[in-house]
């Protein structure tokens, strides 16, 4: 789910510049920028603009935080952005942007190490292009990164995956995903007859995300609760 920066930022500066002189009366803002449910990047229109800690230095500058509530032109999905910004007579640049919803990388990624969160940022990159082919092989490459961040190194991908699984690392259902994962990789890569279709991309990302979260969030998670009732129920 990338942003096209530079189109929200112009967005939020003629907003801002719309505020100072028409005293918050603004007309229709459209600004463009990537829309998940299409895939593409297509035109948006400002539904609601909420601003705060703002700073007015002068009559010509101010500075804040603004959070746009948009909605996509093609699909009617809602996007919503937040925007440190400065806008100084006609310039304007941004301090820090987030995109609140939908959220473009999930949280367990950021728990994962970086030989994993780099395949799944770039297959996130390769999605959003409409690269298929690329976004599969890219999940394929995450799959083999987990892997070897589990110390398995040796062998092709399918047994260490079987490996993963008979030393209770995977369950059997997210091995049964892991290797359709490698499967779907296998395809992207070397099967010039298989047309990597916009829905097995968006499979594979959601299944390499299913195995982050399981792997880098729960199983962490699952762990620090059983420490902690082991360290409840020695107290008693």
């Amino acid at each position: 789910m990338v942003m096209l920066l530079t189109s929200h930022a112009a967005c939020t500066k003629r907003y801002v510049y719309a505020r100072m002189k028409m005293n918050n009366k603004v007309d229709t803002i459209k600004f463009s920028c990537f829309c998940p449910t299409c895939n593409s990047i297509v035109e948006h229109e400002r539904v609601f603009d909420y601003q705060y800690n703002i700073d007015r230095k002068d009559d010509v500058s101010i500075s804040g935080t603004s959070v746009v509530l948009g909605k996509c032109l093609n699909c009617n999905e809602p996007i919503l952005q937040r925007d440190k910004f400065n806008h100084v007579d006609d310039h304007y640049w941004s301090d820090g942007f987030d995109q609140l919803y939908p959220i473009i990388e999930i949280e367990a990624s950021k728990n994962a190490p970086k030989i994993v969160r780099g395949p799944y940022s770039e297959a996130i990159k390769c999605y959003r292009v409409q690269a298929y082919d690329a976004c599969v092989i890219m999940c394929r490459k995450g799959i083999e990164a987990i892997c070897i961040d589990k110390k398995l190194s040796n062998g092709n991908l399918f047994d260490k995956l079987k490996k993963l699984k008979d030393i209770g690392i995977l369950s059997t259902e997210m091995y049964q995903w892991s290797d359709e994962l490698r499967l779907l990789g296998n395809d992207g890569a070397h099967d010039h007859n298989e047309i990597v279709t916009k829905e097995d991309a968006k499979d594979s990302i959601d299944f390499f995300e299913a195995l982050i979260t399981y792997l880098y969030q729960l199983t962490i998670k699952y762990n620090n609760l059983k420490e902690r009732r082991k360290g409840t129920k020695e107290l008693k």
